[in-house]
């Protein structure tokens, strides 16, 4: 969660490979049609939304070099940037 928002939090990232997205959600036995490949922000924030945000918090806090930065980490922010 953490990677994802610093991925979002940057609009110089290119944009995800459809193609290659379609092609591994496939292989997990998740057939994505290309119009929902193209809205792959909202199919990501509807699983987000779904998530035990403290569990999420919890998860990932371990791993911060800076603990100050788990301030950041919070459901609001990771589904502004997915509508960015």
């Amino acid at each position: 969660m953490y990677d994802l928002i610093w991925y979002l939090s940057d609009p110089a990232w290119p944009q995800p490979n459809l193609l290659l997205l379609r092609t591994s959600l496939a292989q997990t036995g998740l057939e994505l049609s290309s119009e929902q490949a193209a809205n792959e922000r909202n199919l990501i924030a509807a699983r987000v939304a779904t998530m035990e945000w403290n569990r999420v918090v919890a998860d990932v806090q371990p791993f911060l070099e800076r603990s100050e930065e788990i301030t950041l980490l919070t459901l609001e922010n990771v589904l502004r940037l997915l509508q960015a």
